[in-house]
């Protein structure tokens, strides 16, 4: 095996990917070493969505998102942002191939993670406590691609919040732990880390589109749910019945027959018994 660049060991390493999935990494980069910085270089070139990280095999994209980690490790630093921070942030790197293996039983990550990585790849997205944190500009889904209604958005709404305003994004990876005591953690930490590492920017609210905020889980998860309790932290101010997300997060992935739906939890009994309950939302924290 080729003599592989310590910085990328050392990466590789530190993100725990398990004995198979390293050694797997670390074969291809050899492999492919003289390939490596400029695939890791364009990986993330171009317009839209189709990424050339995205076009590689499922290993192929796993490893040069590890070989740039050096390189995304100087943009945080640049930041200010503690090894700490920047342990957690790249952790989801090794989420995402421990749940691409479960649902294939291969190592790698699929095109919708390379596509995701791309706000970590910019140095784009914080992982504070148990959330995971973007700044943006806020926008409103009030259309599908085809130009159907999708969210409905009152004026008031848009005059109080416009598009275009700094927000930070919140993201819940999967299988976070949202007891009520670590989200208030993770929520407190945001609201101190944006203006103190983006002092120039004047950050308006916390916003999340989710699954989670959808009003209709209420009849499906008891009072002291710690998804209810999540909810409670968001003024809802748009739902929809459009149960993509939810269907994918509950259950992994549509069936074409009801009968083949895992119902191992209560959750996806009872989503499995009144679908219509489940929905998206939009839900936002104001900041003073």
């Amino acid at each position: 095996m080729a003599e592989l660049p310590f910085a990328f060991q050392q990466e590789l390493s530190a993100l725990g990917l398990g004995e198979e999935a390293e050694a797997s990494v670390a074969s291809f980069a050899s492999r492919h070493l003289s390939r490596m910085a400029d695939l890791a270089g364009k990986a993330y070139e171009g317009e839209g969505h189709d990424f050339p990280i995205c076009r590689l095999h499922l290993l192929g994209r796993l490893a040069v998102i590890v070989w740039k980690l050096p390189e995304i490790r100087r943009k945080y630093e640049a930041l200010g942002i503690s090894a700490e921070i920047i342990r957690d942030t790249f952790s989801d790197i090794s989420l995402r191939q421990r749940l691409f293996y479960q649902k294939t039983g291969k190592v790698g990550l699929s095109r919708a993670d390379g596509i995701w990585l791309r706000h970590i790849a910019s140095a784009q997205i914080f992982k504070l406590g148990v959330l995971q944190y973007q700044p943006i500009k806020m926008f409103y889904l009030e259309n599908y691609e085809n130009g159907s209604p999708f969210f409905v958005i009152s004026d008031d709404q848009k005059a109080k919040l416009p598009v275009g305003t700094p927000v930070v994004n919140v993201h819940i990876q999967a299988g976070a732990d949202l007891a009520v005591e670590r989200v208030a953690d993770s929520l407190l930490m945001a609201k101190d880390f944006f203006p103190r590492v983006f002092p120039e920017t004047r950050f308006q609210a916390l916003v999340c589109y989710s699954w989670l905020l959808h009003s209709g889980l209420q009849d499906l998860l008891p009072p002291n749910s710690r998804i209810l309790h999540f909810a409670e932290n968001f003024e809802v101010v748009s739902e929809t019945g459009d149960n993509r997300q939810a269907v994918e997060r509950i259950f992994g992935r549509r069936y074409r027959r009801r009968a083949n739906y895992p119902q191992q939890t209560s959750l996806q009994r009872n989503a499995l018994r009144d679908p219509a309950k489940l929905g998206y939302a939009l839900g936002i924290i104001y900041l003073d």
